[in-house]
């Protein structure tokens, strides 16, 4: 009798685990779904880009920049401003010309030569630049407009170069989400007793692949 009694709450328990590990299998196999659906367009996207990232030499030519030279407002024209705060006067050139003139980035840097009364505004932007040269005293701003194509904007983007905090923000979700996907797949492959120890050798051969590859880098 003591025997049956063991036995059958060793039945229990082990119908118990089984239970858990079915449960804990299927939200397995949800995450990995679903993760594997909103990584299907980021992951075109980063694949496509590498191959370009990798054979610049697929891009096409880029055009010559665009130099326009401007008058500077009226507004803006006060040498006493210039003199008295030069950086409030080149943060409101920067924006009058982002409202109308396509001067717009997420890198900006200013420099002010107080000696020779000019300044420079340098805007950077995936796959793209615009340097301002204002000239106070002769009322004047040069502005160069550089746009390098749809391909160069994607290549940056997939650096996240020039693209700002929100951007960076996405690519930090996308890591976590492509995290999620490979290890909720290898997961469920630990259970399958008769591909596991295959498809374990076919990840350490991916494996060594790229460590050979990277150790050949460090060897050139």
């Amino acid at each position: 009798m003591e025997v049956q009694l063991q036995q059958k709450a060793s039945g229990r328990q082990s119908r118990k685990a089984s239970k858990t590990s079915n449960k804990s299998i299927r939200w397995v196999r949800l995450i990995h779904i679903y993760t594997s659906m909103l990584m299907l367009l980021i992951m075109l996207f980063f694949t496509a880009t590498g191959l370009t990232l990798n054979h610049r030499e697929w891009l096409p030519q880029a055009p010559p920049a665009e130099i326009t030279e401007l008058p500077l407002p009226v507004e803006l024209q006060s040498q006493t401003a210039w003199e008295s705060a030069p950086m409030a006067q080149a943060e409101k050139v920067r924006r009058w010309l982002a409202g109308g003139h396509q001067m717009s980035g997420n890198q900006i840097s200013y420099d002010w030569q107080s000696d020779e009364q000019v300044l420079l505004i340098d805007v950077k932007r995936p796959g793209g630049y615009s340097l301002a040269e204002v000239l106070p005293e002769e009322k004047l701003v040069v502005l160069e407009n550089q746009r390098y194509g749809v391909t160069a904007v994607l290549n940056d983007l997939h650096m996240g170069r020039y693209s700002g905090a929100l951007w960076r923000a996405f690519i930090d979700l996308s890591a976590v989400l492509m995290l999620l996907f490979t290890l909720t797949g290898l997961w469920l492959v630990l259970p399958q007793k008769k591909r596991r120890q295959r498809l374990l050798a076919i990840s350490g051969l991916g494996g060594v692949v790229m460590a050979t590859g990277y150790l050949l880098i460090l060897a050139v």
